[in-house]
């Protein structure tokens, strides 16, 4: 896979984005040797609990990937320890106009516009019923209405081991008008009663110090809330004008200076309670090392499957058994070594 990669990447990213990640997706229903194409090694050292979710290791894939929960089963067996799908929504959702992902190939990034296209929530848990599970899975939960999550995290919640809630997507036109403390409070208080499993918050990243006490403050009220974790960031709001939309959210290496900041912010403003899922710019074992001394559990990749390929599985898990070779002990000593 090493030798032919770089020809695989270059035709993948010679096509239209959406027909790149169809076709990937087509791939993954094929009963290929996916442990071998992900090269992950398996080594106690590298295990870890987040929320009592037992892991094999620390390393996540994003939500956004396998939006309709469909290919989760050939996804864990890459290696990851666990596997995020949708985000869905309790509705079918179409999404926006196209064109709405622009890829940046020298920065490693992309900027997606996508606005949450997904089968909806009934036909997400029939894809979950189907699908193997060869990794820990979670899903990613969205809606306007407070009751429409309620119902789509019922349909859901008992086909998967936790829920992220995605309540910071900036790729929606709901989500920017809205207040979103009270609406996430509301989100988790009509939870609570029906919870069978761990419950992450997303929170939106920060770069000013206006957006930092907004999202503070968003992290508090997930804390007070009853959330077990959080997951720290969201796609950064950006203008692209060969969106349809105009502007979405960016993803990739251009996000990797920000997320151990924002990891480490936000463990100290929750007082180091609650785990922290990293996600923003990983693309290989150094940003993944520097999120977890920064304070993350876990961390999260998607933009960095796309440019690298499944190898990039093995190669991050591999750098951090290289950093306990050198450090001794597990990769739960390196949360918060920073």
């Amino acid at each position: 896979m090493d030798r032919t990669w770089p020809l695989a990447r270059r035709v993948f990213l010679a096509l239209d984005p959406e027909l790149a990640h169809r076709l990937v997706m087509g791939l993954l229903a094929l009963p290929l040797p996916w442990e071998r194409l992900g090269d992950a090694p398996r080594d106690e050292r590298l295990a870890t609990t987040v929320a009592g979710i037992r892991l094999e290791n620390p390393l996540g894939l994003a939500a956004g990937f396998d939006k309709a929960c469909a290919r989760l089963g050939a996804l864990g067996a890459l290696g990851f320890g666990y596997v995020v799908g949708g985000t869905i929504t309790r509705r079918p959702r179409e999404g926006n106009p196209r064109p709405r992902i622009v890829r940046y190939p020298r920065r490693r990034s992309m900027t997606n516009a996508m606005g949450l296209p997904n089968p909806g929530a009934a036909a997400a848990a029939e894809n979950l019923l189907r699908s193997p599970r060869t990794a820990p899975r979670w899903v990613s939960l969205a809606d306007e209405a407070v009751e429409d999550v309620v119902v789509a995290h019922r349909l859901v919640a008992p086909l998967v081991d936790a829920v992220e809630l995605n309540a910071s997507c900036p790729n929606v036109t709901w989500g920017r008008d809205r207040d979103d403390e009270a609406h996430l409070a509301r989100l988790l208080a009509a939870l609570r009663a029906e919870r069978r499993v761990p419950i992450f918050v997303k929170l939106p990243p920060f770069r000013t110090a206006r957006e930092r006490e907004a999202v503070l403050a968003f992290a508090r009220v997930a804390q007070e809330g009853g959330a077990d974790g959080l997951t720290c960031s969201n796609t950064r709001p950006v203008a692209d004008p060969r969106l349809a939309a105009g502007r979405g959210g960016l993803s990739g290496a251009a996000l990797a200076a920000d997320t151990p900041r924002i990891v480490a912010e936000v463990r100290e403003a929750t007082g180091g309670e609650l785990p922290i899922n990293a996600c923003g710019g990983i693309s290989g074992p150094a940003e993944a090392l520097a999120c977890l001394r920064a304070g993350a559990a876990t961390v999260q990749v998607y933009t960095a499957l796309v440019y690298e390929g499944p190898r990039v599985v093995g190669r991050i898990l591999r750098g951090l058994l290289d950093q306990l070779d050198t450090g001794g002990g597990a990769v739960a000593d390196l949360v918060g070594a920073a």
